[in-house]
């Protein structure tokens, strides 16, 4: 019974604005003209190819995407359950004939097992309960093809048009159903389902990245529109996981969780690293106007990583920032989102490797990289491809945590990566003494890392 009036209630907030089928309704946003052409090709461009796919466009509305789907894709299902967006989607649409349309709520769509290879989303679960969020991506799982592809955008922690409300359609006076969700948890969520099949193999998501949406960061600084891909591979070994304990999880431990990393780390002045890097970064390193790869796994510690806004700052350059940690990209675009430099960029990949097929996909060349862990959290194969996104004689500074101060084998490592131009220093000490620092101007009450330190300068 709360599951139907959860969905009553989502059905009656849209249906405010089921006389108005237009790109404002949408897009929920009185100047969404001046957003939707460049938000619409930023989402498409993100887009595996559909050369001869299968497409459902679930919540379609009037057909924002759903035109240049079936321009590509062999077939597109469009849904949506208010009737005038699907009439609206049919009559623009009308020219096309590879689109069938179905009215009718996401929850309860129905679908054959291994029938399309693109589950298509955006701004459909924050209209949905964290059950059927859960619900909906193991239907989305079983409805996908081995390889198939599932895209999610989102409003995360504030509306699309963020603190504003002169832009905002929201009601002042009625209720907002919706759920402003932090970002992270959408990704542990889609990282931690296993699904059986009828055939008795499982499956599971792999993400494939996760980035906030530049048109929003251009336009209304907002880095809080996320969109990620994620892909349907085989799960060897692993056990099938139940709704009730994603629910838990997704409701309850994950969201507790951020908050108190969002406790240490919303506050954060400074990086202890600055005092570390400041010896090691020029303009040389980092030319003016250029764009630097940044790159922070945070494994041994969330505290030791890049600032990457002291650096957009400093050097008048871009930043791309990876993180690796689900936690920690949300602290980081709650960063972007109070800094305001559109110079600084954020993005979440489960590996190296990972952000680099992203980026070679995309025919990046960056100027520069600077990092923390690159050789303490990479294996060989992922740093040789660095330089397949990386200009010619590109610049590299690292931040490497060691149990010994091993200079020849790091140097032989760096070598046999492709570096030149090595130079190696021990900044144990200098560390110690900015760490420590750190962690009383913060009141934490964390410990020292606990190893040395080695500050390296090289170039590719």
């Amino acid at each position: 019974m709360t599951a139907e009036v959860r969905r009553d209630s989502f059905k009656t907030f849209w249906d405010k604005y089921s006389d108005k089928p237009d790109t404002n309704s949408m897009m929920l946003n009185q100047t969404a003209q001046d957003l939707e052409a460049s938000d619409r090709a930023d989402i498409l461009s993100s887009l595996p190819h559909l050369t001869n796919k299968d497409v459902v466009d679930i919540g379609a509305g009037i057909g924002r995407f759903t035109t240049v789907l079936a321009e590509t894709a062999r077939w597109v299902l469009s849904t949506d359950f208010i009737e005038s967006f699907i009439e609206k989607n049919q009559e623009r649409n009308a020219h096309m004939g590879n689109i069938s349309y179905q009215i009718g709520d996401a929850v309860h769509l129905q679908m054959d097992e291994k029938s399309v290879d693109l589950v298509f989303t955006n701004w459909l679960m924050m209209y949905l309960s964290d059950r059927e969020v859960i619900e909906f991506l193991l239907n989305a799982m079983r409805w996908l093809r081995a390889d198939g592809y599932i895209h999610l955008r989102e409003s995360c922690s504030e509306p699309s048009t963020g603190r504003l409300k002169t832009a905002t359609m929201h009601s002042a006076v009625d209720a907002n159903p919706t759920h402003y969700r932090f970002s992270s948890l959408y990704i542990k969520l889609l990282r931690a389902i296993r699904y059986r099949d009828s055939d008795g193999k499982m499956w599971k998501f792999d993400v494939q990245w996760s980035c906030s949406v530049p048109t929003y960061i251009r336009r209304c600084n907002n880095w809080r529109q996320v969109h990620w891909l994620t892909k349907k591979v085989p799960a060897v070994g692993d056990e099938e996981t139940s709704v009730d304990d994603l629910l838990n999880l997704f409701s309850q431990i994950w969201p507790a969780e951020q908050k108190t990393w969002d406790e240490k780390l919303d506050n954060e002045k400074y990086s202890w690293t600055d005092k570390i890097f400041s010896n090691a970064i020029d303009d040389e390193v980092v030319p003016k106007n250029s764009t630097a790869y940044v790159f922070t796994p945070r494994q041994r510690s969330p505290f030791l990583h890049v600032n990457s806004h002291l650096l957009a700052e400093k050097f008048t350059c871009n930043v791309w920032n990876v993180e690796t940690k689900e936690y920690l990209y949300r602290t980081s675009l709650t960063k972007a989102n109070n800094q305001k430099d559109q110079r600084v960029r954020f993005g979440w990949n489960e590996s190296l490797s990972s952000s680099i097929d992203y980026w070679n996909q995309r025919d990046a060349s960056f100027d520069c990289i600077v990092a923390t862990e690159l050789l303490a959290t990479c294996d060989d194969e992922s740093i040789k491809s660095i330089a397949s996104i990386m200009k010619p004689e590109a610049k590299v500074v690292l931040l490497e945590p060691v149990s010994e101060v091993d200079e020849t084998s790091v140097r032989q490592r760096m070598t046999t990566c492709g570096f030149k131009n090595i130079t190696i220093v021990d900044v144990t000490q200098e560390s110690l003494n900015a760490e420590t620092s750190f962690i009383k101007d913060h009141n934490l009450d964390v410990e020292l890392s606990g190893c040395n330190y080695l500050l390296i300068k090289a170039s590719l």
